[in-house]
């Protein structure tokens, strides 16, 4: 009888448990999609390092950096990751963070990175850094991200305009203001 009691109950927890992950999974599902690039400068002196972060949130894929053609990486990836419920709702994010070095002068490309979901492939916008000759060798230290792109993606995973990014906060604000 004991173990038949016990069995029941195991078996309980084990439902309670799937259910609630799959609750936890829709909620992911309804904040929005967000994958952003962040640079420490657009314009750096030839010898100095840029700070470049991507951070994507409420994305549950592989993340591959571009090839970094005209930089050398001097450090990274760093990553970090978040993961929290509050009140039933999920929300998760994960930034890869590189330190690079330019291996010559002019404008600089950096090419997209690419987040791979298994279902779609999001790609960050390309960006350009001015690097300047630096006769000089003044060394200016980054710091933090002062320049960067938020790319917002609606529930099919396609580019949402600045206007609708816009509208979809505002949304998220007169939510959260309503909640308190």
């Amino acid at each position: 009888m004991f173990i038949k009691t016990l069995n029941c109950c195991l078996k309980l927890s084990v439902l309670i448990s799937l259910l609630l992950i799959n609750v936890g999974q829709l909620n992911a599902q309804n904040e929005k999609v967000v994958f952003k690039v962040e640079v420490s400068s657009d314009t750096i002196y030839y010898g100095n390092l840029l700070l470049i972060k991507y951070t994507m949130e409420n994305i549950d894929g592989d993340f591959h950096a571009p090839y970094f053609e005209d930089w050398h990486i001097v450090g990274g990836p760093n990553t970090t990751s978040q993961y929290s419920m509050i009140n039933g709702i999920v929300s998760q994010s994960a930034s890869y963070e590189y330190i690079l070095r330019a291996v010559r002068k002019g404008n600089l490309l950096i090419d997209s990175a690419v987040i791979n979901d298994g279902e779609k492939i999001l790609r960050s916008d390309t960006l350009s850094i001015a690097v300047l000759p630096n006769p000089n060798n003044i060394e200016i230290k980054p710091r933090g991200y002062g320049f960067g792109q938020e790319i917002i993606f609606d529930e099919n995973h396609k580019k949402l305009s600045p206007q609708d990014s816009l509208k979809l906060k505002m949304r998220k604000l007169k939510i959260k203001s309503t909640k308190i």
